[in-house]
């Protein structure tokens, strides 16, 4: 009895000590544990906290704002400014101004053109292409061509016009035409059409027309050279000096008058120039005596004896005064047929 009374015991020692070794394993184990976790919560609590870009890269979240950025700023461009604005506006104006410009410079060269192609056109149909003979009775007439002229084609195209001048030192060809005021022909060629060359006119209170004892035609100064623009020429004497430059023709009818320049300046828009309807020879003479006085240089030419002048009047490049070229009669000789 005694003998198993101690395996009891024995036994009893055997399962309590392992049942120590079990307690102690377990407390290692949660000591472990504890350990673990303690480790763990020191980490968490050593980690610095991530700045928002930083966090966003970790956690590979984009938040509401970082859409609504990629929307309306797509691939990182930047903003538009204020001084973006203005500037784009700028620019905009200046193609705009840029387009404007180019449309207006077009239509400036069309206009050329018309003109110019409507004066071919009429030279051809009231002159013709070879020239014929003129009779040369004075010393003074020019040795120059003269070209068979067709009044009444020149009437069928304008009933308002009243005959052809010839400047061949500044080759002007032009028909001329008389209307019933000052501005129709400003702005009208002389088949009327409309186109800023306009026509060469007598001014429309002169009585008489070609036959005018002083005879003042208006023409514009064109920027292509057309039309009186070469009149500027004679305020160079050399120019003026030059052999038959001081010659023009005006042909009417079955007849062409030869002129010789005596007067060359430039003058202001209203001036003793512009005056017409002399009522005798010697208030002509007296005239033409006060005109040859203002010309920019001594032409030399007599005109104490003419019988009529005849004048040109142009626009300067600015168009504040005009550019006046006096002619004064010399011989008329008929057209041959």
């Amino acid at each position: 009895m005694m003998e198993n009374n101690h395996n009891t015991d024995s036994e009893k020692h055997k399962v309590q000590g392992h049942n120590i070794q079990e307690d102690e394993l377990q407390n290692q184990v949660q000591d472990q544990e504890e350990l673990y976790n303690l480790e763990d919560y020191d980490e968490e609590e050593e980690t610095p906290e991530l700045d928002e870009p930083e966090r966003r890269k970790k956690t590979g979240m984009a938040s509401h704002r970082d859409s609504q950025e990629r929307s309306t700023n797509p691939k990182g461009k930047r903003k538009r400014t204020a001084g973006d604005f203005i500037r784009y506006t700028i620019m905009g104006i200046a193609a705009a101004v840029f387009i404007y410009s180019a449309y207006m410079l077009i239509n400036i060269y069309l206009g050329y053109k018309e003109g110019t192609d409507t004066y071919k056109s009429i030279a051809a149909t009231v002159l013709t292409e070879e020239p014929s003979a003129q009779e040369d009775t004075d010393a003074d007439s020019a040795d120059t061509e003269s070209f068979h002229y067709d009044h009444d084609a020149l009437l069928r195209i304008n009933a308002e016009g009243i005959g052809y001048l010839s400047i061949p030192a500044i080759s002007v060809q032009l028909p001329v035409a008389q209307g019933t005021d000052n501005d129709y022909y400003l702005t009208h060629t002389f088949d009327r059409k409309t186109n800023g060359a306009g026509t060469l006119f007598e001014d429309y209170r002169i009585t008489g027309g070609l036959a005018s004892s002083h005879v003042i035609i208006y023409g514009h100064n064109m920027k292509n050279g057309s039309m009186f623009a070469g009149l500027k020429k004679y305020l160079t004497p050399s120019f003026y000096q030059t052999e038959g430059n001081d010659l023009f023709y005006l042909y009417t009818e079955n007849k062409v008058m030869t002129y010789k320049i005596f007067s060359v300046y430039v003058s202001e828009p209203v001036s003793d120039t512009y005056t017409y309807n002399f009522g005798s020879l010697d208030a002509l003479r007296d005239y033409a005596g006060s005109m040859k006085a203002n010309s920019a240089y001594n032409t030399g030419v007599d005109i104490s004896d003419t019988t009529q002048v005849v004048t040109f009047s142009t626009c300067t490049s600015d168009g504040s005064q005009r550019i006046i070229v006096q002619g004064t009669f010399v011989e008329e000789n008929p057209l041959e047929d």
